[in-house]
């Protein structure tokens, strides 16, 4: 076991969130219950490179007549993101948000590690509802879908923390 993935255990059961560990490779799986959606979500650790990667999974599956709409929405939210990206993984239609970071040897910072897991599911989250817009339309009618305006919804925002 590498150190960086003991640090990453050690994070997810400090937070106390629920997690399986992957046999026989370096991947942690959880599942996130956000406001929109559960989140399915892995890390993967590469100890001797020191990088970690977070991968959170929309639960929506987009059908081959919707993914150009959703390709311009993941491209245009990700014009938007300073850390991580969406991906739409082509011939299934399964959309994820990833975000890596390269740690410097012996020094796997936990708040960086629980920022990742955050981060990639608050983000999944957020575009949750316009995947659903744009999935719920029909095909007919996606030519008239406008995806800037769609972007400009604000209804569709999880609401903002309460602060404290």
């Amino acid at each position: 076991m590498s150190a960086l993935y003991a640090v990453a255990l050690s994070t997810f059961k400090e937070m106390g969130w629920h997690y399986r560990e992957v046999t026989g490779q370096e991947v942690i799986e959880s599942d996130f219950e956000a406001h929109h959606a559960k989140i399915p979500l892995h890390m993967q650790v590469f100890g001797e490179t020191h990088i970690a990667s977070v991968v959170a999974l929309s639960s929506l599956q987009v059908p081959a007549s919707h993914r150009l709409a959703v390709s311009e929405l993941i491209m245009r939210t990700n014009k938007e993101l300073n850390l991580g990206n969406f991906e739409l993984e082509w011939d299934s239609g399964q959309v994820m948000f990833r975000i890596s970071n390269v740690f410097p040897p012996n020094r796997h910072d936990q708040r960086i590690l629980a920022s990742m897991v955050h981060s990639a599911v608050a983000e999944t989250d957020r575009l949750t509802p316009y995947l659903g817009e744009i999935v719920r339309t029909p095909k007919g009618e996606l030519l008239l879908l406008k995806v800037a305006d769609l972007m400009k919804r604000e209804d569709l925002l999880p609401p903002a923390p309460d602060a404290e």
